[in-house]
C-alpha cells in the first residue's frame, strides 16, 4: 500500500473547505500551533483523526483503505468531469 502524508491530506481538505487554521483549531480544541503540527504529521492517532474527520465532515480513514481510496479518487474524477461538461455546455450555447 502506498504511504500517505495524513497532515497534507488534512491541510488539503481544510483549504478546500475555506476554513482558516484558527477556525480549524477551534473546532478540534487545539491551538493554532497544534494545527500546524498536525499538518506536518505523516501519521496520526486514530482518536484525533476521528475528531478531525467529524470537524471537517470528511472521512480521512478512506486514505488507509485501498478500495475506499480508489472510490474516493473516482468520485473526485467524476466531479471534475461534471464541471468540465458544464463548461462545455456553456461554450456550445454561446451565439
Amino acid at each position: 500500500m502506498q504511504s500517505i502524508h495524513i497532515g497534507s491530506e488534512i491541510l488539503k481538505v481544510v483549504k478546500r473547505r475555506g476554513i482558516t487554521s484558527s477556525e480549524f483549531a477551534r473546532r478540534i480544541s487545539k491551538s493554532r500551533e497544534g494545527v500546524y503540527s498536525i499538518y506536518r504529521r505523516k501519521s496520526i492517532d486514530t482518536d484525533l483523526l476521528k475528531n478531525i474527520s467529524m470537524a471537517l465532515e470528511y472521512d480521512f480513514f478512506i486514505h488507509y483503505t485501498p478500495v475506499f481510496k480508489e472510490i474516493s479518487a473516482l468520485k473526485e474524477e467524476n466531479t471534475n468531469l461534471k464541471a468540465m461538461m458544464s463548461l462545455l455546455r456553456k461554450e456550445n450555447t454561446k451565439p
